[in-house]
């Protein structure tokens, strides 16, 4: 679907005015659409290193952390 090209607040404003299950299929097909490009952000030199250094800490020990239950758990212990 192609929209004319208008000022992005009357799109948006009019998107708005959808019904809810048209905006939640707009918000899966813009979704869909960005992961379809599969573009991630731009990491830096040192950036690649941490991930790089972090990746052989895992590979090393073994150790896969916490699950996110487990965390979401000591989160709310916690508060």
């Amino acid at each position: 679907m192609v929209f004319p090209a208008l000022p992005a607040r009357r799109v948006v404003n009019g998107l708005l005015t959808l019904p809810l299950a048209q905006r939640l299929e707009l918000v899966q097909t813009l979704w869909d659409s960005i992961a379809a490009e599969q573009i991630g952000p731009e990491l830096t030199e040192a950036d690649r290193q941490v991930i790089d250094q972090r990746l052989e800490m895992f590979l090393e020990s073994g150790d896969p952390g916490l699950d996110a239950d487990a965390v979401l758990d000591a989160l709310e212990q916690s508060l």
